[in-house]
Order: structure tokens, then sequence, then C-alpha cells
């Protein structure tokens, strides 16, 4: 016995075309949308590491500032300038002109 091959009616490969590109066309919007986003996140993630670079001199900068308050010449920089304050063996001129 022979088996007949179904016949597709005409009307059926019209829709099936067009449901194919429909797809496809759904298909190609999202990508281009991923893309785009990808795009951005791209740049804002290379903004971000130039923040961060940034942050990391900052902190350096101020790490070593700190430093400097908590040594003793700052202490000793503060003691003459603001207190008046002079070491034991040092003698002092003063300007009588002034």
């Amino acid at each position: 016995m022979e088996k007949k091959r179904k016949t597709i009616k005409p009307g059926f490969w019209v829709l099936y075309v067009a449901s194919v590109l429909i797809i496809l066309a759904i298909f190609c919007v999202a990508m281009f949308k991923t893309v785009k986003i990808n795009s951005s996140l791209v740049s804002q993630k290379a903004e971000l590491e130039e923040e961060i670079a940034y942050e990391k001199d900052r902190h350096s900068e101020l790490s070593m500032e700190g430093d400097y308050y908590k040594s003793d010449a700052y202490y000793e920089k503060v003691a003459r300038e603001k207190l008046g304050l002079v070491m034991p063996n040092e003698i002092i001129f003063i300007d009588q002109n002034k």
C-alpha cells in the first residue's frame, strides 16, 4: 500500500512564512535592545572604573596626610606657630623694630 502524502493548503504556506518572519522580527528587536543595553553598561563600567581609580588615589593622599598629622613634626609645627612654644635649648631673637 502506498502512503498518501499530506498536501498542505496554499494558505498555510503564507501563514507559516508570515509567522516565521514575525518571530524573526521579534528576535531582531530583542537583539537590538540587548546590544543597546550592553553598550550603555560598558560605558557605565568604564566610568565607574575611572571613579574607582580616582578614589584610590584620593584615599592614598588622605592616608599620607593622616600620617603627617600623627607625626612629631606636625606637633612641633603646631606648637611653634599656634602656641608660640620653643625647644628648651633654643635662643629666640625678637626684632625690636616692629
